[in-house]
């Protein structure tokens, strides 16, 4: 039963879009291509209502590509509140498929979207393999998502019989004092609107989501499949605000302006390599700098890319809305580039990529990583986890790999150049690298003087390399014959003198 409006894309487009989606990881293509021949493909408007409250159709949605709002009716006149927001590779009207029940939230598309319409009678009508297949991945899901559920109950119920008397016997009003203001677990902290500067407060660890069990970790194979570009990772909220703000008041004929704000977000940058470097142009060399791709492309077309990368983004808030985390992420990624900068130029070395880009992509692969497992990173929040205390390993044993590697898959897939893939890979073992060793060991070295200096991810700063410790200065000798003369120890120290008087401008100018 196929939908007219699939004919939009051919057969081998869909079956490539339905193999960037986790629920299709184990199906082949003549599994998907039979999958697309039982169910209805969509291509649906932004503001498009797909599921209506109250409504019993038996109806089973695969959001292939695209944006839905969840959203209940909260009173007669019609006003609603937004439960949550679900983005490529989710699914939503799963208990239409186990019984006959009224629909109890609506859902709507909140941009263009590509959805996969299924109906429990025409699959039960189809291949009895496939069948079996689909019902496997319909399963996992709903018991993926009870043991999260359960997880939830369990982290918001009392602990004892003597806590939950003071909680009935709390009187209302007390509960309406701002110093007594809860968070739940599903949604633990104020979300910043843009431009907005949420003030810092100490994280409760009862507010954090349900801790990730080490036996829940994917595989390596897996995890690489379910990395996808396609999912729409995040842009820093502040950044987009002044993009927002500077498009409406210049034109963007101010290039240099423009370019700036790009570079401040590691997401947006990426987008603008990606399509300048993808096969449509047919390149010979490699676009590694967000200047150089605006000159390639065209300010026009640059305009494009990043007015979709910031509206696809728009409603995402990455690390489980916690602002700490999120905002701790950017900061360290520009500072890292900016250190690495100026490492280049203090050290006098030619590289032919942009070295402030290769930081800011450093930590590129912790974006994949939060959409996978997103209760891992606010962990970092309770030192009682004691997961910061080396974050490569825990990601390693609590995920299935590190953030080096799964920033390496996504780059790949996103086509950044080679040498970013090489730095993001291995910044935290620079002595693994072979082919962009330099770049390499000043990226490693700037991520260690940022953590020195308190900027990092947040409660991931415990056991950081001293600079002296770090065998990239090695690898700077072996590859920069001038500095094999120079004194380790004391150009530390000068260097360190260097970044105090430049502390300002290292930091500045970063939204958040």
């Amino acid at each position: 039963m196929g939908s007219k409006k699939g004919k939009e894309l051919d057969i081998a487009q869909q079956i490539s879009f339905l193999k960037k989606i986790n629920f299709f990881n184990e199906f082949g293509d003549e599994e998907l291509l039979s999958f697309l021949s039982v169910s209805r493909w969509l291509k649906v408007p932004a503001g498009k209502l797909i599921i209506k409250e109250e409504t019993s159709d038996r109806i089973f949605y695969i959001l292939v590509k695209g944006e839905v709002s969840v959203f209940k009716t909260i009173d007669d006149k019609g006003a609603t509140v937004e439960l949550t927001t679900l983005t490529t590779g989710d699914c939503f009207g799963e208990m239409s498929m186990v019984m006959e029940i009224k629909r109890s939230a609506g859902v709507k598309t909140t941009m263009e979207s590509f959805i996969l319409m299924v109906e429990p009678d025409i699959i039960s009508a189809s291949n009895v393999f496939l069948q079996l297949k689909f019902y496997k991945r319909f399963c996992e899901i709903l018991v993926s998502r009870l043991i999260l559920a359960n997880k939830r109950v369990t982290c918001m119920e009392p602990q004892d019989e003597e806590a939950a008397q003071d909680k009935k016997t709390t009187p209302a009003v007390e509960e309406k004092e701002p110093e007594k203001e809860e968070t739940s677990a599903e949604q633990p902290a104020i979300i910043a609107t843009e431009g907005e500067k949420v003030p810092e407060k100490p994280v409760d660890s009862a507010t954090l989501p349900p801790m990730p069990l080490a036996e829940e970790k994917f595989g390596r194979s897996r995890i690489q499949r379910m990395l996808s570009p396609e999912q729409n990772m995040v842009v820093n909220p502040a950044v987009a605000a002044e993009l927002s703000s500077f498009l409406a008041q210049e034109s963007t004929s101010n290039t240099r302006k423009f370019a700036d704000l790009i570079v401040l977000d590691p997401v947006l940058s990426a987008k603008v390599l990606q399509i300048a470097n993808s096969s449509f142009y047919r390149r010979s060399n490699a676009v590694v700098s967000v200047p150089h791709a605006m000159i390639t492309l065209g300010i026009e077309h640059i305009l494009t890319v990043v007015m979709e990368t910031l509206e696809s983004s728009r409603y995402k808030h990455p690390f489980s809305g916690f602002p700490q985390l999120s905002k701790s992420f950017w900061e360290h990624a520009v500072v890292v580039g900016r250190i690495a900068e100026l490492l280049k130029d203090i050290i006098r070395v030619n590289i032919s990529i942009d070295i402030y880009l290769a930081g800011l992509f450093h930590d590129f692969g912790m974006l994949g990583l939060d959409i996978l497992k997103p209760a891992f990173y606010p962990q970092l929040l309770d030192p009682n986890t004691g997961f910061g205390t080396n974050l490569v390993q825990s990601e390693a044993d609590y995920i299935g790999i590190d953030h080096g590697q799964a920033g390496a898959w996504l780059g790949e897939k996103i086509g950044l150049p080679a040498p970013y893939l090489e730095i993001i890979k291995f910044h935290h073992k620079p002595e693994k690298g072979r082919e962009n060793t330099l770049p390499l060991a000043l990226v490693h070295l700037a991520d260690i003087f940022a953590h020195e200096r308190g900027i990092g991810i947040c409660g991931s700063e415990a056991k950081i390399t001293s600079p002296l410790e770090s065998s990239a200065w090695v690898l700077i000798q072996d590859q920069h014959k001038p500095f094999i003369e120079v004194n380790v120890v004391d150009f530390v120290a000068s260097f360190n003198e260097e970044l105090t008087k430049m502390w300002g401008s290292i930091t500045a100018g970063i939204p958040l």
